[in-house]
């Protein structure tokens, strides 16, 4: 019995450790955050979606290269300076296009196929709420409106005119989600788990099998201060 009890005054005392190591790490996450550069007023959120079908990097004025990862459509956003022209790259080479990102907003550009001048979106936040998830999304099929629906059930979007986007908050929850484009039916996206405050995009992208329903999570890079 005197073993077993200090056994089990071991096990106690290694959980306490290792919540304390826990809670230790969560708490200099939050105080790198706390005291990490914020970008000035005025600044702008900028990510790049290439429809063109080739792998690039971007450059955003000065800063550093990015890509697109693998298996998703759009790069991080890039906190650059708003309300003026955006000197975007695409390996090197300038970007046409007429691009002046919002200040104080969020904006996706976007390179169409065929070489055809960049656009750039507007991303709305109206009706954020943090105690929600929000899903966006981005209709990039030529000559027709594109939809979203959950699988067997509701639509979640509906009438999406070609490069055009549309948002709304949703109760965090798992659901697979299917794009349409007149009579195409994309393949269904299961949803990762969504908590309050997540905002992810949905992209209704051409491909060489068609229509692909794809998503990501927004996530913005580290700010740089005066690099970007």
């Amino acid at each position: 019995m005197r073993s077993t009890g200090r056994f089990a005054l071991i096990l106690a005392a290694l959980a306490v450790a290792a919540s304390t190591l826990t809670t230790g790490a969560h708490a200099a996450g939050e105080v790198a955050r706390l005291y990490a550069p914020k970008p000035p007023p005025g600044s702008a959120f900028v990510r790049v979606v290439d429809l063109s079908g080739t792998p690039a990097s971007f450059s955003f004025g000065t800063g550093p290269a990015a890509k697109v990862a693998d298996g998703e459509v759009a790069t991080l956003f890039r906190i650059v300076k708003g309300g003026v022209p955006l000197a975007l790259t695409r390996d090197g080479k300038p970007v046409a296009g007429d691009l002046v990102p919002a200040a104080d907003g969020f904006s996706t550009v976007v390179i169409p196929p065929g070489g055809a001048p960049a656009l750039i979106i507007s991303d709305s936040t109206e009706g954020r709420n943090d105690l929600k998830a929000q899903l966006r999304f981005y209709n990039f099929a030529p000559g027709c409106a594109g939809a979203v629906a959950v699988v067997d059930g509701p639509t979640v979007f509906e009438d999406v005119a070609t490069f055009g986007t549309r948002q709304r908050v949703i109760n965090p929850i798992e659901a697979s989600l299917s794009g349409r484009c007149g009579g195409a039916t994309t393949a269904a996206l299961k949803l990762p788990p969504l908590k309050a405050g997540d905002n992810f995009s949905l992209f209704l992208v051409p491909g060489p099998s068609g229509l692909a329903l794809m998503g990501q999570r927004d996530e913005t890079e580290p700010y740089r201060g005066t690099a970007n």
